[in-house]
């Protein structure tokens, strides 16, 4: 029984992109961001830094964890771009190995 294969790489790569700058922000105190624009105007800088000063132990693991995800997710995309690249190449040489 044949099935559809569907890679939503749009929505791979923009997860990706995501992580990046949950990367990248995950140190608040050494950031450069306009913190409104990427978390809200609900979120209040004093509250994100007192948070951040609670939590210091777990950060480096989450960005290791957060970096690992966007690898893999990057990986993943490369793969696929890969195969459709190849299965196109076949294709146009009348599909000789």
């Amino acid at each position: 029984m044949a099935t559809d294969v569907n890679i939503p790489g749009d929505e791979l790569r923009e997860a990706q992109n995501m992580l990046g700058v949950v990367h990248d922000t995950i140190d608040i105190a050494g950031s450069n961001v306009d913190f409104d624009e990427v978390f809200g105007p609900e979120l209040s800088r004093g509250s994100a830094q007192n948070f951040e000063k609670r939590w210091e132990d777990g950060k480096f693991q989450l960005r290791r964890q957060v970096e690992g995800i966007r690898d893999a997710i990057g990986s993943i995309l490369d793969a696929f771009e890969k195969t459709d690249q190849d299965a196109a190449a076949r294709l146009d040489d009348g599909g000789a190995p």
